[in-house]
C-alpha cells in the first residue's frame, strides 16, 4: 500500500508513529499538499510525530510550512503546522512578517480554536523576542486577549509568555 493509500485511511496513533518513522520526509511534505483533505491532515499529522533527526530535516521547509499555515482552509491541518512550526527555532534574520501579522490576528480572533489561539502565541514570541518593540506589540495583543473569557489552556500560556515578555524587557 502507498503512503497515500495509508494517509487516505483512518489512522490510529500505532500507525502515525509507524510512519513518522518509516517514513521519507520529502514525500511527508509533498503529500501535505495533496487534494484529498484526510491525505492532507494525516500527513502533517504525522509530522507532529517525527523523531528529532526527521523533525530537523523539515527546518529546510520552513517557509513553505508558513505558507501553507496561512492559507489553508483546514483548521486541523493549520493546528498541526503550526505545532510543527512551534518545535522548529525561528533566528532574527527568518522573522516573516506577514506570518508574525497572521499569528497576531489568530491571538485576537475568539472565534479561533483555542489551539490555533494558543500556537500563534508561541509563535509570535517565537518570533517578536528579538525585538523590544514587536515584545510590546505582543504584550498589548495578550492584555487585550485577557480581557475576554479564556480556557485554562489558553490563560495559562498568555501568563507564561506574558512572564517571558518581562524577563526580557529587564
Amino acid at each position: 500500500m502507498s503512503k497515500e493509500e495509508i494517509l487516505g485511511a483512518r489512522l490510529g496513533m500505532s500507525e502515525v508513529n509507524n510512519l513518522a518513522l518509516t517514513v521519507d520526509v520529502e514525500e511527508l511534505f509533498q503529500l501535505l499538499f495533496h487534494p484529498d483533505k484526510r491525505v492532507s491532515d494525516n500527513a502533517a499529522w504525522v509530522m507532529t510525530h517525527l523523531p528529532p533527526e526527521k523533525m530537523q530535516a523539515l527546518c529546510s521547509y520552513q517557509q513553505e510550512l508558513i505558507d501553507e499555515a496561512m492559507k489553508t482552509d483546514s483548521v486541523t491541518k493549520r493546528r498541526l503546522i503550526m505545532t510543527v512550526l512551534e518545535k522548529q527555532p525561528f533566528r532574527e534574520e527568518d522573522i516573516r512578517t506577514d506570518f508574525l501579522d497572521f499569528c497576531l490576528v489568530q491571538i485576537g480572533d475568539p472565534n479561533v480554536p483555542v489551539g490555533v489561539r494558543s500556537l500563534a502565541v508561541k509563535l509570535s514570541y517565537a518570533q517578536c523576542r528579538f525585538y523590544p518593540e514587536l515584545l510590546a506589540e505582543l504584550r498589548a495583543v495578550l492584555e487585550m486577549m485577557g480581557q475576554e473569557p479564556l480556557s485554562p489552556g489558553a490563560r495559562s500560556i498568555r501568563k507564561r509568555i506574558l512572564k517571558e515578555i518581562s524577563k526580557a524587557g529587564s
